[in-house]
């Protein structure tokens, strides 16, 4: 678990190590533990930083006058192989290809021994090394074989390319920007905004999105320039001709539920699967603990993983004189019935409004919400633990959020739409009745339900008119795919959509804040590919949302688990709108009124309506206008 950065230059040499070292300062909470410089002219040439561990390597600064065609930057998080052979970046042993990986290869014992008797020799244990040689071996089919999250590139010498790749679900960050040229990259997107080469312009495309789907669509970013590589893709570079081709090497296996499959059939395998995926995630040479709350999903992946490693720390967050979010008293229950060390923090209000700013700097996008992974996270550091368990992808792939359960009423009734033409629609509840039941597509109806701003709210607020209610449609929907059912679409939408923009995006950046490795799971691929076999009527079932997984549960986590409503990791803000962050969200709001960028008048309806997530996004959007368009440096 690392960061990198790079800058490949088109002109077949230039100065740029300086511009990569700048970039390479903006990650160094991604890896602590080491740093790292390669710079190619016709061979690499391989430097050291101020945080390297390898002290026999020329310093990066006597570079910065010479000119090369690539120089890539690395931060490591020692989590596999702690060694310094596992430095980065690393080249090959016959010198043609050269990697920066950032991420866990949970098969790679498995790779590596296969590797090994086709002939190959390895110089360390690191799963970074297995992923080069894989690609040696087997070029970019070798993706196909990897089991777990990553980013990488990979510099081929002799064909004068480099090849890019991300993970299935986009759990491992990339970004790049490109330009007439160069093209430039790294694990964030401050750390692209570093190397001085890209303006940090605002994306009107980008900031649309953010603002109805609380983050930009990827490949899309709030920043002009900046593009995502997509999840389940890999990118290919020529850097002698500047020519760039991004292909997709796997997708959701939608339409592909076994109806033959009885519940008892469907339970087994869910069990099998998560257990082969925990399994894997506890493979370190560092301690590994989980995050816990009172739901499901965490409490049983804590409990699979105290099976494997008895005693392990698992971690609760608590809110000090707000009682209704906490769930101390579930994961208690849980914690004590598979002797889990169990590690609680309440958190207090005053402490954590310290750490707004940090917050949106780490995910570089404005957010309608706080999200508590950043303080969970840093009670995380708190407790020496460098990798954690989450429970993420539950709630997706099995139906938790309440949009599954409206699914029926949509289904049932849109096609009485007509009959409510004849119905007024100043009533607030017929209106959006009506609304809902206008939506021919599912992906317009997906969208509805996670919209912060409407397009016509937003039209209000910027005075523009845009249409995006089938944006997810068209991002997503590839060519020839087909849904078994609705429900599964809903699973399909909110793994490309909700989880692969937001929540990566949101766990990735907090945790990493402080040097946390977080692994997910109930994101793994197979798993994945597990749920989705499973009927849909096992994952909602008699009114029972998630009812299979909760039938896996029942063998492993309290009851109270179980029987407690839907709560969710979250932070109690409109309280805290209203009295602890009142006097920060009326300055801020006014900061943002005087730019005269939207229409005020409507913002102050927004304000009057105490809509939280409207409220909060603007006060976020000025936060990030100051963090990144006025102050780059940040």
């Amino acid at each position: 678990m690392c960061g990198f950065t790079g800058i490949i230059s088109f002109l077949g040499g230039r100065s740029i190590s300086s511009n990569v070292v700048s970039m390479t300062e903006k990650i160094i909470n991604r890896g602590p533990d080491d740093e790292g410089y390669l710079c190619l002219k016709d061979n690499f040439f391989s430097f050291r930083g101020d945080g390297s561990v390898v002290k026999s390597l020329p310093h990066i600064s006597a570079s910065f006058m010479d000119e090369f065609k690539i120089v890539l930057g690395f931060r490591r998080l020692k989590i596999v192989d702690l060694s310094n052979l596992g430095h980065q970046p690393m080249v090959d042993n016959e010198r043609r290809f050269a990697i920066v990986f950032n991420g866990e290869l949970y098969n790679y014992l498995e790779l590596r021994a296969e590797l090994i008797g086709l002939g190959h020799v390895f110089r360390t244990n690191s799963d970074t090394e297995v992923v080069l040689i894989a690609y040696k071996e087997w070029s970019n089919k070798a993706l196909l074989r990897f089991n777990g999250m990553f980013a990488f590139s990979i510099i081929d010498r002799t064909t004068s390319t480099v090849f890019m790749a991300r993970d299935r679900m986009g759990i491992k960050p990339f970004y790049y920007a490109k330009t007439n040229d160069n093209f430039i990259f790294g694990s964030t997107q401050k750390s692209i905004l570093a190397s001085g080469m890209v303006l940090a312009k605002i994306s009107e495309q980008g900031v649309w999105e953010n603002f109805k789907f609380s983050v930009a669509q990827r490949p899309h970013t709030c920043f002009e320039s900046l593009k995502s590589l997509s999840p389940a893709s890999y990118g290919v570079l020529n850097f002698r001709t500047g020519d760039f081709v991004e292909k997709k090497y796997w997708n959701i296996p939608v339409g592909t539920q076994d109806f033959s499959l009885t519940e008892s059939q469907s339970k087994i395998m869910i069990e099998e699967s998560l257990f082969k995926s925990i399994k894997y995630r506890l493979q370190a040479d560092v301690e590994v603990g989980t995050f816990m709350s009172g739901g499901v999903d965490s409490t049983l992946i804590s409990a699979i993983a105290s099976k494997f490693q008895p005693d392990i720390k698992s971690l609760t967050l608590g809110f000090k004189n707000y009682e209704a979010l906490n769930e101390i008293k579930e994961a208690q229950d849980t914690a004590r019935l598979n002797n889990i060390d169990h590690i609680i923090e309440t958190i207090n209000p005053d402490d954590f409004i310290k750490k707004i700013q940090e917050t949106v700097v780490a995910y570089e996008e404005p957010y309608h919400h706080l999200s508590a992974n950043f303080a969970i996270s840093s009670l995380a550091k708190n407790n020496n633990l460098k990798v954690v368990l989450n429970g993420l992808g539950g709630d997706e792939l099995f139906g938790g959020y309440d949009v599954y359960k409206k699914l029926s009423f949509w289904e049932k009734n849109k096609k009485h739409k007509n009959v409510l033409k004849f119905f007024p629609s100043f009533h607030p509840k017929i209106k959006k009745v009506k609304q809902i039941l206008s939506y021919e597509k599912i992906g317009q109806f997906y969208s509805h339900y996670y919209t912060t701003f409407s397009d016509s709210e937003l039209g209000l607020l910027t005075g523009k008119i845009k249409n995006t209610d089938n944006l997810l449609e068209e991002l997503y929907m590839d060519d020839g795919i087909g849904f078994s059912d609705n429900f599964e679409a809903i699973s399909y939408f909110n793994l490309k959509s909700y989880i692969g923009n937001h929540q990566l995006r949101a766990v990735d950046s907090s945790t990493m804040s402080f040097s946390i490795e977080g692994r997910l799971p109930m994101l793994d691929h197979q798993f994945i590919e597990t749920a989705f076999k499973i009927p849909s009527v096992y994952k909602n079932k008699n009114g029972i949302s998630k009812y299979i997984l909760k039938e896996v549960a029942k063998k492993y986590i309290a009851p109270s688990c179980l029987a407690m409503s839907k709560k969710g990791l979250g932070l109690p803000l409109e309280k805290w709108i209203n009295n602890e962050l009142s006097e920060f969200v009326g300055d801020h709001l006014s900061d943002l009124r005087n730019r005269n960028i939207f229409n005020n008048s409507y913002m102050d309806h927004i304000v009057k309506s105490k809509n939280t997530r409207q409220i909060w996004q603007l006060v976020s959007y000025e936060l990030w206008l100051r963090n990144f368009i006025d102050n780059v440096k940040n």
